[in-house]
This record gives structure tokens, C-alpha cells and sequence, in this order.
């Protein structure tokens, strides 16, 4: 073959690798920025609107007591706080491939926290929980009228922010891990808000002897239960509500929306029901509860693993030009995406040194794929600096697994 044919080859073969990388930061929506002030877009409104509803049911509500049960409050806030930045950190670090800009993560949490909770749910609980007793009977109501109302009201009131969202970024939430990530956030702002409100209405317990006492044992029961709650929940929802509607990133799949959306509702219902299914018997709601929580990570791995090919397609694509111009390799991208390849990778590493290099090296490269996909391609200080990350970390790696580096 003579070298002009060599050269053809290779420019083509690196205009189709740009023109990938093209066509999956547009459809994906990486590096997309989020613009919350949208005057134009009547979402914005909406959203101002019932926010704006939801802190004034917040204040009418927590305004008169709060003076009585001032320690309560405080202690009350404190530990739902720290708990709710505990989930911030951990699905902050599970959001790996688009990541999410805060700006839009702060509007789904606000959402969760004030509307969902205040503006929506606690409304339409307290009018359906005041029915159940005059059609069903007070035994029914106590065993089955948690499970009855709230999968609806809070899943729906969730679903309604996520939707809302999805018109005020229809660029960045395009594919079902967006859906799983921002509803796992809008789960988050409810979920510790309605921590809250649980404990602080039990700060009035036992004639408000022991105001602060009582919140705090209400909010640690209710944080130890948090591992499968609000944001699970939304998380299953929302992912299921993206394949529902379908985007230019994410093609329609009913039955598997149907799948995930009826699994929120009906992981909320077991989760809200064990008394009722457990008809009584304390060792079977335990068995309840614990069947849910697998089931309920079951769910949520599903969710996850169903999702990830379609954005480790965008990675590929957009580190293509990157792989053409051999700054990286395949194997370097198969790291990254391929469990199994971690796996091995993991087991071959001769020192825990070499397996926190070869952890840092992958996380430097998925950075190397955000800055190029923000940058639109072009080699701009943040491109660069992230590319000799990438080298740094390769030496470093390398290194690690030399006998002189153990």
C-alpha cells in the first residue's frame, strides 16, 4: 500500500471518530450547561408558582409550634440534615457518566423538599387519611391507609417536579441514568423533608416532656430506614417515566417503563404497608420489610445495568478522536465501562498503590470525557489539563505495578 492511501485512511478514519464524537455530545446532552431562569419558558413559572405555594404551606405549618418545641426543631434539623448530605455525597459519586450540573440537582431537590412534600402530598394524604376511617373503619385505615394513599400522591408529586424538570433541561435529561440520578435527588429533597416533619410532630409526644428527646429518636428511626426509601422510590420512577416518553437519546420502551414505574409504586406500598401485610405478626412485617429491601436494590441494579450501555456508547464516542490520535487505547476505555476488565485488573494489581493508581487513572479519563464533551471537541485549557491528568495518572499506575514501584 503506498503512503498516500496510508494517510487517506487514517483522515478518514479520524473524521468519522469527530464526527462520532459530534453527534453523541449533541444527542446526549453532555456538557450541556443548566439555565434555572427561563422567563420565556412557562415551566420556570410553573415551577415558581408551586414552589412558592409549597413555602407557604411550610410556614403555615411549622410557624405556630416552633417556638414550644425550639430544641426539638433544632435537633430534628440537624440529624435530617446530616443525613440528607450523607445521600448528597453518595449520589453525587454514584453520578459518573453525564453528571448532573448542580444548579440542576439543587431545582430537583428544592422540588422534592417543598412542592412534593408541602405543596402536593401532605395535602392530598391528609384529605385522603381523613376518608379511609368514615368508609373503611379505623382498623383498616391504620393497617392499609398509608399504603393506599402516599405510593400515589408522593410518587405522582415527585413525577410532576421530574417532568417539569425535564422541560427546563430537555437537553441534559435525555436518557434513562438522567432519570434514575435527578429522581433519585427529587427523592432526596422529600425524603429528608418528610424525615423532618415526622420528627418534629413527634416533639409534642407525651405531653412535650421531652421535646428534643423525641425528635431525636423519631429522626434516627427514621434515617435507619432510609436506605430504601424517597430516593429509591423516584429513582425507579422517573427512569421508567423517561422510557415511557422517549428522547432523541433514549428510544420508547413501554413495557420496561410500565416495569420500573409499577416498581416504585409498588416498592413505596410494601415499604409503607409491613404492618398491614404482616397482619399483625411482628416476625413476618420483618420478613415484609426485608424482602422489600432486596427486592428493592434488586430493582434498582436492574435499572442501572439496563441503562448503562447507552451511555458507555456515549463515552466511546466521544473519546474516539482520542483513540484515533492513540492517547488512549481501547483497553484504557474498557477499564472504565467494563466491569469484568476492573475485575481483572483489580486482581492482577500487586499492591493496594497500584489499585487506587489504576482507580484514580479511570476516574481522570471519565474527566477527560466530560471536558471534551463541554468543550464541544476543541482544545481548549481544560481539555489539556485534563489530558495530562491522564498521563500523570498513567505514569503513576504504571509505576505502581513496577517491582521498584511496590
Amino acid at each position: 500500500m503506498r503512503d498516500t492511501d496510508t494517510d487517506s485512511s487514517t483522515d478518514s478514519a479520524r473524521t468519522d471518530s469527530i464526527e462520532r464524537r459530534r453527534r453523541a455530545v449533541e444527542v446526549s446532552g453532555w456538557g450541556e450547561r443548566f439555565h434555572f431562569l427561563q422567563p420565556h419558558n412557562a415551566s420556570f413559572w410553573v415551577y415558581i408558582v408551586l414552589t412558592a405555594i409549597g413555602v407557604h404551606q411550610t410556614w403555615a405549618y411549622f410557624a405556630p409550634e416552633a417556638s414550644f418545641y425550639a430544641g426539638g426543631y433544632a435537633v430534628a434539623a440537624i440529624l435530617c440534615l446530616l443525613c440528607g448530605v450523607a445521600w448528597f455525597f453518595w449520589l453525587r459519586h454514584i453520578d459518573r457518566w453525564e453528571r448532573q450540573p448542580g444548579s440542576l440537582v439543587v431545582a430537583a431537590i428544592v422540588w422534592g423538599a417543598i412542592p412534593g412534600t408541602f405543596g402536593f402530598a401532605m395535602t392530598a394524604n391528609t384529605a385522603m387519611l381523613s376518608i379511609y376511617p368514615k368508609l373503611f373503619g379505623q382498623e383498616w385505615a391504620a393497617n392499609w391507609g398509608a399504603g393506599a394513599t402516599a405510593p400515589i400522591t408522593e410518587e405522582a408529586a415527585k413525577l410532576c417536579g421530574f417532568l417539569l424538570l425535564m422541560s427546563l433541561a430537555p437537553r441534559l435529561i435525555r436518557t434513562a441514568n438522567d432519570g434514575l440520578i435527578v429522581g433519585a435527588f427529587i427523592g432526596l429533597g422529600f425524603g429528608v423533608f418528610e424525615d423532618f416533619l415526622y420528627a418534629v410532630n413527634s416533639a409534642a409526644t407525651n405531653f412535650g416532656t421531652d421535646p428534643a428527646g423525641n425528635a431525636a429518636h423519631m429522626a434516627l428511626t427514621r434515617i435507619g430506614a432510609s436506605f430504601v426509601s424517597h430516593p429509591l422510590f423516584s429513582a425507579l420512577v422517573c427512569s421508567g417515566a423517561v422510557y415511557l416518553i422517549g428522547t432523541a437519546a433514549q428510544p420508547r420502551r413501554i413495557g420496561l417503563g410500565s416495569i420500573f414505574v409499577a416498581a416504585g409504586v409498588f416498592l413505596h406500598f410494601t415499604w409503607d404497608d409491613a404492618v398491614g401485610l404482616g397482619a399483625g405478626n411482628g416476625f413476618v412485617m420483618f420478613g415484609v420489610m426485608i424482602a422489600s429491601v432486596i427486592l428493592a436494590f434488586t430493582m434498582l441494579t436492574i435499572a442501572f445495568r439496563r441503562a448503562a450501555p447507552r451511555e458507555h456508547r456515549f463515552v466511546r464516542d466521544i473519546l474516539a478522536p482520542e483513540v484515533d490520535r492513540q492517547f488512549l487505547t481501547d483497553a484504557d476505555i474498557d477499564e472504565v465501562l467494563d466491569p469484568d476488565v476492573r475485575k481483572a485488573r483489580r486482581k492482577s494489581a500487586p499492591n493496594r498503590a497500584a489499585r487506587r493508581a489504576d482507580a484514580h487513572l479511570r476516574t481522570a479519563i471519565l474527566d477527560l470525557a466530560h471536558d471534551v464533551a463541554r468543550d464541544d471537541g476543541a482544545d481548549t485549557h481544560a481539555v489539556r489539563h485534563s489530558r495530562s491528568e491522564v498521563q500523570r495518572l498513567r505514569g503513576v499506575a504504571d509505576l505502581a505495578r513496577t517491582p521498584q514501584g511496590r
